[in-house]
Formats: structure tokens, C-alpha cells, sequence
């Protein structure tokens, strides 16, 4: 057998934060998704450290695990859970012997209670153990707020490249072969990151179809493609919903050794990410306003209430929607899921075909709303375990904790104790429903929907409060300034921000 080269060292955490949820992200969410420490790693077979280590395991190095914890989005993550898995990550890179080289899978939108850049915070740490001769190479989700720390500290960060996130998998692999690429054939990436104060939702900024988004991702993937001296490019869509300075999107250039060319490409396609500005503003809808014109068509109806979407952090708690469908569509057959352990408890202490009164909604995160008193039929109750079916979690298993389903007249409410990512509406399938048999569904996504109910044409974005509104002019930011949409009179030359290793 041929003897190895040397040794990798793996190890990250990977989870989107918001700061305007009380969501504190502590261990125990990442033990509900996935927490593996030492050799735990080396048994992932999917997901972004799973394309890592399908690259790695057929190399001539060794895979030096340290910790990998990734979880649903929440607010801001612990201090000292942080601490802990940091303090982990970096002991595991200290004692790894004939280090060659390290990949870090991280999410790019991490704060803690003390940290405003997380990423930013581990990346330095890192290359302070390991020097400057030793390549870190960075795989990102493109809702990432990439910092001029981390860019300066990395050797290469490469971002997923699709949204509604089909392709961790084969962002691990891209990593892997870069990493490799550096360590055995004398690649000398540089690297270059321009970015614009553009924040937006994601209603209008997938990577399929006729999105401005899309659009721009796929020119600037044939640029990838068309250009031998380009290694990498990746377009950020920051994540709009932390509240740090400096905060924009645009494009990462990687070239082999060749700077000019990495810069004059990544400016030319953040300028033409913030011309298109205007375009990834959606229309928005009042629920009533939603309601009402959604009674005259004669298919399904999708409300989407993306101002309380648990996969950008929020509660999931709200029940803005759900009010306005009793009040105005309480005889049409809907589906809600509203985040409440206390209701949960409440009905699971009474039974399956009781009726009781509860009192429902905005009892996690109060800033949003206030709750209502209904009665309630229990239908069914759920220890709340499924199964991812695709997406940044495949296979593994999703935690709502306990849960139950409940109605009011024809309108069926999930009640959940935790909130957790959306994919493919797996927490409503696992009670076993039928989907398409509902009138209104409201779903609490601003995209992965689409994962479900692409065959629904009858969609409306609702204007409603939470932490991840569907637009961002409103947001109560106290380190963003100047930025789109709140100003509209922006000149690219004033704003523009570029970094570069």
C-alpha cells in the first residue's frame, strides 16, 4: 500500500443565524441535526462533508477529523457553545501531525452573542495555528455574509451554487478537488471578492428558472466554464437578516495565479448583480388581500408567509395568517403549522378527540404578535421524528418533538414543539396528509416550497411581520446604513467593497 502524503484536517459548524429571533441556537440543536466529533465524521456519506470526504477517501492524504455540528437556523448561536466547538476544531488542527492542508464547512451567516462574524473568527484562529504556507480551503451556503477577514485568512472559499440548496454534496467535492488541486499540483489560487449593499429576500432569487438570480448565476458559471484561468466563481446572495456592518452580495473570482483577471470579473458581475437591484423586490399581499382573491380561484392556493420561516431563523410561531383564515375563509379546508409547546402540551394532556380551548401563537418569539384563544379538536398526536427527503439534511432525521394535529372547523393546524428546516413539507407529510386536498396551504418558506408544489399556480407573498420579511426595506437595522432598498439613490462607484487574499 502506498504510504500517504499527510493529513487533512476537517471540522466546522454550519448553521444560518438571525438577530432579529429570540431563537438562541445552543448544543442541543445541533444534537437534533448533526453534532459528530473525531472518527463520527468519517461515516457521513452525504451532504457537504460527505462530497468532502468522497474526494479525500480516494486521495493520497489522510482525513484528520475534528468536530462537525450543523443544525436549522436559528438566532444567534451560545457564546459558550461556540467556544466549546471552536476550542475542539482548533485543538484537532494543533495535534494533527504532517498537516497539508484544511477544509472547513461553514455556513457564512454564523453570529454568536459576542461575535459578529463566526467564520470570519474560526478561519483566523485557524491560520494563526497553521501559518501561512498551509492552504484552508472554505466551503460557504451562497446566503453567506463573507467578511474581509475570512477572505484574507482562506486560501479559497467556494459557495453552493444552488437554491433551493440541491448541491452541498457537490460543493464538498469542488472543495475537496480544489484543496487537492493546491497540494499536488502547485495551483496558486487568487482569489478576489467584490460586494454591494443589495439585501433581499429569497422570493425572487432562486437558482432555477427565470430568477434575476438565476440568471445571473448561470453567466456566471459560463464564465467558470469558458475561462481556463478561472479555478472557482461563486455569487453571494448575503443573507439579509444579521445585522453587521458591511453587509452585501456579489462575486467570488478564483484564479490560478492570476489577479487582474479574478478582479476585473468579479466587479463586472457585482455590477450587474446591483443594477438588477430592483428586480428581486417582490409584490406582496395583505393575508386578507391574499384570502379573498385566493376564494375565486379553483385550485389550491399557497400562502406563503416567508416573515416567519424557520429555515431563516425565525420561531415559526406566527399565527398572522391563520387569523385571517378564520375570520375570513373558516369553511374552506386549510393547512397551518403554527410553533407552540405549550399548546402542544396542553392538547397532548387532554387526548386524541378531545376538544379544548387554547391559547395559540406568538408565545415563543412575543415581539411579533399576540396570540388567540380557540377550541381546538385533537386529530393526531406525534412524537414529531421524520426523515429528510433531499437537500442539506438528506436522510437525516428532523425533530419537532412532540406534536400534534389539530382543527378548527375545516382548518388543520400542525402544532410542533421546535421549529425545524423546511424541504420537501416532510413535517406535514409524516402525518400522513394529503396535500393537494387543501384549499389554502400556507407555507412558512420563501422558496423550498417549490420543492412540493411546483404544479400550484396560484401563489401569494404575504406582507406580514416577523424576522425574515419578504422585504428588507423595513428592517430595524443599527449597523446597516446605506443600503438597498431603504435608499434608492446608491451610486455603484460610492459603495462598492472589494477584499481580496
Amino acid at each position: 500500500m502506498k504510504e500517504k502524503s499527510g493529513n487533512i484536517a476537517l471540522g466546522g459548524i454550519l448553521t444560518e443565524c438571525n438577530e432579529f429571533s429570540i431563537n438562541l441556537i445552543t448544543k442541543e440543536n445541533f444534537e437534533r441535526y448533526e453534532y459528530f466529533e473525531n472518527n463520527e465524521i468519517l461515516n457521513l456519506k452525504s451532504g457537504v462533508v460527505g462530497g468532502m470526504l468522497s474526494v479525500l477517501n480516494v486521495s493520497n492524504f489522510n482525513v484528520s477529523p475534528t468536530v462537525f455540528a450543523s443544525c436549522s437556523p436559528g438566532g444567534v448561536i451560545e457564546d459558550k457553545c461556540y467556544f466549546d466547538i471552536k476550542k475542539k476544531i482548533l485543538d484537532g488542527v494543533k495535534n494533527t501531525k504532517q498537516l497539508k492542508g484544511v477544509l472547513l464547512p461553514l455556513h457564512g451567516a454564523a453570529v454568536t452573542q459576542s461575535i459578529g462574524d463566526l467564520e470570519g473568527d474560526l478561519i483566523t484562529s485557524v491560520r494563526e495555528i497553521v501559518g501561512n504556507e498551509v492552504p484552508i480551503v472554505i466551503t460557504l451556503d451562497l446566503h453567506a455574509h463573507v467578511t474581509k477577514q475570512m477572505i484574507e485568512n482562506s486560501s479559497a472559499i467556494l459557495a453552493w451554487e444552488q437554491y433551493p440548496h440541491l448541491d452541498p454534496y457537490e460543493t464538498g467535492v469542488r472543495g475537496s478537488k480544489l484543496l487537492r488541486e493546491i497540494l499536488e499540483n502547485n495551483i496558486i489560487p487568487k482569489m478576489y471578492f467584490s460586494k454591494a449593499p443589495l439585501l433581499h429576500s429569497a422570493i425572487n432569487a432562486s437558482t432555477f428558472g427565470d430568477t434575476p438570480f438565476a440568471e445571473l448565476m448561470k453567466s456566471l458559471k459560463n464564465e467558470e466554464k469558458n475561462n481556463p484561468k478561472i479555478l472557482s466563481t461563486s455569487l453571494i446572495h448575503v443573507d439579509p437578516y444579521i445585522d453587521q456592518n458591511d453587509m452585501g452580495g456579489g462575486a467570488i473570482v478564483i484564479t490560478n495565479n492570476d489577479f487582474e483577471t479574478a478582479k476585473d470579473i468579479s466587479l463586472n458581475f457585482t455590477k450587474n448583480y446591483w443594477d438588477r437591484r430592483h428586480e428581486f423586490e417582490p409584490d406582496l399581499y395583505s393575508p386578507e388581500e391574499a384570502i379573498l382573491d385566493g376564494l375565486s380561484k379553483d385550485k389550491n392556493v399557497l400562502l406563503v408567509e416567508t416573515a416567519d420561516a424557520c429555515g431563516g431563523g425565525a420561531v415559526g410561531d406566527s399565527i398572522q395568517t391563520l387569523k385571517a383564515l378564520i375570520n375570513f375563509s373558516p369553511n374552506e379546508k386549510s393547512l397551518v403549522h403554527v410553533v407552540d409547546p405549550g399548546a402542544v402540551q396542553k392538547c397532548i394532556q387532554s387526548g386524541i378527540g378531545k376538544d379544548v380551548k387554547i391559547l395559540l401563537g406568538h408565545q415563543v418569539d412575543k415581539q411579533w404578535g399576540n396570540p388567540i384563544e380557540t377550541q381546538v379538536t385533537i386529530n393526531k398526536i406525534t412524537d414529531g421524528k421524520f426523515i429528510y427527503n433531499g437537500g442539506i439534511w438528506d436522510k437525516t432525521v428532523g425533530e419537532m418533538g412532540p406534536s400534534v394535529l389539530v382543527s378548527v372547523g375545516n382548518i388543520q393546524i400542525l402544532l410542533s414543539s421546535y421549529g425545524t428546516y423546511e424541504w420537501n413539507c416532510e413535517q406535514f407529510l409524516s402525518f400522513d396528509l394529503e396535500l393537494d386536498s387543501y384549499k389554502f396551504l400556507v407555507v412558512k418558506n420563501p422558496m423550498n416550497y417549490k420543492n412540493t408544489f411546483s404544479h400550484i399556480e396560484n401563489i401569494y407573498v404575504l406582507d406580514t411581520e416577523g424576522p425574515t420579511p419578504p422585504t428588507c426595506k423595513n428592517i430595524k437595522f443599527k449597523k446597516m446604513i446605506k443600503y438597498f432598498p431603504k435608499q434608492l439613490d446608491l451610486e455603484f462607484s460610492d459603495i462598492v467593497l472589494k477584499y481580496n487574499n
